[in-house]
């Protein structure tokens, strides 16, 4: 018999290898990771799905039918019900300080703060099966309250003032009520949800991650506080709901019929943008470097008033420009980006931004590119349909395959560098290499593959090396989730090339792994990769070292 910890471990493995569709995997693995008491989650896992002790296969069906069904007496579509009693609203606006007690606003004309009760679904009845698996999900304490205590709490126990767009937010799983050991008593923690994103209603976009309230002491205020479990309750079903809407929108979303466009030709847009933003280069580098860095800082700070903060260290700029600032400390890597972006626009039809000019002072080096239109696949993720997936794996195979296909006629004494024939830049191998552990950022160039894996072996383990024979492949070597742009369901780009150069054929898989941590990334890559080979033991040698 396997021990309790080891339970949740192999049921968790049984889930991700199982055939489910998305998002019915991370639903069920909602189940599991999210109740009360994952071991004992576990052995009930097993128990219905009538698995072996020494099985490798799960046959959630019945199970996941069943916990669908639960959740939907959680959900509820139609508007908050309000409070009429005017006294009660009169306490409860007073106690509530007359602001939402999920996001601190203040009432509203277009968004007013409206008395709410904190369980949306009212009451309900569940058959025998589906009330074990409620306990199993929310532990039997919480299952004593809600059957027992639930219905008998009074007004100002059961509700609480909030802004209408967030008493809708909530019942939509956007918001989770946390009451950690550490905090004291009357204080409690709001949390935004990061399931489907894009999807997220403004309200939920706009509030802070965690935000920390407290509710105000009922001896001083002589009203009671809303009651804790009940928020605990809402909460436990956060995830499950936001999950089961990302369902139905992505049901939607195949019924539509979508425009088929392939990712490699480009539109008219896209050329016009690309050549207005190459003579508007090409017209500054006729100045000197310290007035085409001026003239960049000018454009990036008239960006940030037109388009916000992009990201750190990045800038959108008008005219269909990106600029991008490193510090000289990270020794040609933008120097490297630049030459990565000419050489792929010279082999390749891959999408990437039009590389305008790299330019440095004493303290920083600049990138000009042109701009990509799409949002980031991390931020969209979540709602791409099974058609936008299967099309996205289609175009980062030919994409790939492109790349892959780069001769490497530069520095040919050097199996493995940058795009330069230099020594390379990367994060991974700087963070867990030992040889002059970060104080020197660049590694390389290496003669060959068995000089690269020995730079890359962690000193505690010098036994863990990879095996040697793999084919040395113009790589990526950053496909994080937020380098890779969408546009109408299509890639439409792929951007960051700082690490890029020549590297072992699995590095553009283990890296990707090593620097995301979203299951569907996952499963997307992993079907990406199979025209590639299985590179799932260089993954489990390069997992070790990361750990230590």
């Amino acid at each position: 018999m396997a021990s309790t910890s080891e339970q949740s471990k192999r049921v968790l493995k049984l889930i991700r290898r199982s055939d489910l569709v998305y998002p019915d995997y991370e639903l069920l693995e909602c189940f599991l990771n999210d109740s009360k008491d994952p071991e004992q989650t576990a052995r009930y896992i097993l128990r219905r799905c009538s698995v072996a002790e020494d099985a490798h296969d799960l046959d959630p069906g019945a199970l996941l039918a069943d916990w669908k069904t639960l959740i939907a007496f959680f959900m509820t579509d139609g508007p908050a019900h309000q409070l009429s009693d005017k006294v009660a609203i009169a306490a409860i606006f007073k106690r509530d300080g007359g602001k939402c007690r999920i996001t601190e606003l203040a009432n509203s004309f277009w968004d007013p703060l409206i008395v709410a009760p904190l369980l949306p679904f009212g009451t309900f009845h569940l058959d025998k099966g589906l009330n074990e698996m409620l306990g199993i999900y929310i532990g039997s304490g919480l299952l004593d309250w809600f059957s027992s205590k639930a219905a008998s709490l009074n007004t100002y126990q059961s509700h609480w003032l909030v802004r209408r767009s967030a008493a809708a937010a909530l019942s939509q799983g956007c918001f989770k009520i946390d009451f950690w050991a550490h905090l004291p008593e009357l204080e409690y923690q709001v949390i935004s949800s990061h399931i489907g994103s894009r999807t997220l209603p403004p309200i939920a976009r706009d509030a802070d991650i965690i935000r920390e309230d407290r509710f105000p002491d009922p001896s001083a205020s002589n009203v009671d506080n809303p009651d804790k479990s009940a928020l605990q309750l809402v909460s436990m079903f956060s995830a499950p709901i936001r999950w089961t809407l990302l369902s139905r929108e992505i049901a939607r979303k195949e019924l539509q019929i979508q425009p088929i466009r392939n990712w490699q030709t480009a539109s008219l847009w896209r050329f016009l943008v690309d050549r207005g933003a190459a003579v508007m280069s090409t017209a500054l580098r006729l100045l000197p470097a310290f007035v085409r860095i001026r003239a960049y800082r000018g454009l990036a700070f008239l960006g940030r008033h037109m388009y916000g903060p992009s990201s750190f260290g990045v800038q959108r700029l008008p005219f269909g420009m990106y600029f991008k600032q490193k510090r000289v400390d990270r020794q040609g890597s933008l120097e490297n980006e630049y030459a990565a972006l000419q050489l792929v626009s010279r082999h390749t039809r891959v999408p990437v931004p039009m590389a305008l000019d790299v330019v440095s002072d004493s303290k920083y080096s600049y990138l000009l590119t042109s701009r990509v239109p799409g949002t980031g696949l991390g931020s969209c993720l979540d709602a791409l349909s099974h058609s936008e997936e299967e099309a996205l794996v289609r175009d980062l195979q030919e994409a790939l395959s492109q790349l892959r296909a780069i001769p490497k006629r530069i520095a040919p004494e050097y199996a493995i560098s940058n795009v330069l024939g230099k020594a390379c830049f990367d994060g991974r191998i700087e963070m867990h290499a030992h040889f002059g552990a970060r104080k020197n950022r660049l590694v390389g160039p290496f003669v060959d593959e068995a000089e690269f894996h020995n730079r890359l072996r962690e000193i505690r383990f010098p036994n863990i090396l990879q095996r040697e024979g793999h084919q040395i492949v113009f790589t990526h070597g950053d496909l994080h989730s937020a380098n890779i742009l969408m546009h109408n369901g299509r890639l439409s780009g792929i951007i960051d090339w700082e690490t890029a150069g020549w590297f072992p054929e699995y590095w553009e898989y283990t890296k990707a792994c090593y620097i995301s941590r979203i299951n569907r990334y996952f499963r997307i890559l992993n079907k990406v990769m199979e025209p590639f080979g299985t590179f799932e033991k260089e993954l489990e040698i390069e997992t070790k070292m990361w750990v230590f």
